[in-house]
């Protein structure tokens, strides 16, 4: 039996953002604690490289939160994942390479709590993270991502990223942050294609008719 953790002794909330804590959401200013369709990290640095997370969001299977050296997808992402295990949480830590999550590598945390109500996953650790000399030390993206899970056999699904954010200071609650994923545009892009190409039909129709006439 995968056993949980224990409840998380107050709802994530927006509370002390900006202030205490630096925080990321999709939508951007949505409220954890009320609302269903909110994606939401927040960081708060202990002393050091120690820092208290706060993740929330919506899913039957897990919600992970991500600390990478890059901002992109397709980088490497120490993963802290929270997992909807028949009502519980199951809490897990390992990487994401691509979209794909492993769990052989244990990563440094502590006081793991969790929530699961009406499909809402919440949990709050700790996180050691690692001072890398080569910038300063606690520039990070911050990610959340989604993805299936099985309570019988512990399988994770592929991660869905939900929020990306740039390179930032997260021990500077009044940073700003963005998603980087919110200005994707491709979708946009792809409905204005569409209705061009139903004209080509019409338009050969009409250049027939045309040639016909003339003769």
């Amino acid at each position: 039996m995968m056993a949980g953790i224990p409840p998380i002794q107050a709802a994530v909330s927006r509370q002390k953002c900006g202030s205490t804590k630096l925080c990321v959401a999709e939508p951007s200013e949505c409220d954890p604690s009320t609302g269903t369709n909110c994606f939401f990290l927040s960081a708060r640095q202990q002393s050091g490289q120690k820092f208290d997370f706060e993740l929330s969001g919506q899913s039957s299977g897990y919600i992970a939160a991500g600390v990478s050296t890059a901002a992109n997808e397709a980088g490497s992402h120490r993963a802290y994942i929270c997992a909807n295990n028949n009502g519980a949480v199951r809490y897990l830590t390992g990487t994401i390479d691509n979209s794909v999550l492993n769990t052989t590598e244990a990563l440094d945390s502590s006081n793991q709590r969790g929530t699961v109500n009406n499909g809402k996953i919440q949990c709050t650790f700790t996180a050691a993270l690692p001072d890398t000399s080569s910038r300063a030390s606690t520039q990070y993206s911050l990610s959340i991502t989604t993805g299936s899970y099985n309570a019988i056999s512990g399988e994770l699904g592929r991660a869905d990223f939900k929020v990306l954010t740039p390179l930032v200071n997260i021990s500077d609650p009044a940073t700003n942050v963005s998603n980087l994923l919110a200005n994707d545009t491709t979708p946009s892009s792809a409905a204005l294609v569409t209705p061009t190409k139903s004209f080509l039909p019409a338009l050969l129709v009409t250049a027939c008719m045309l040639a016909f006439t003339v003769m």
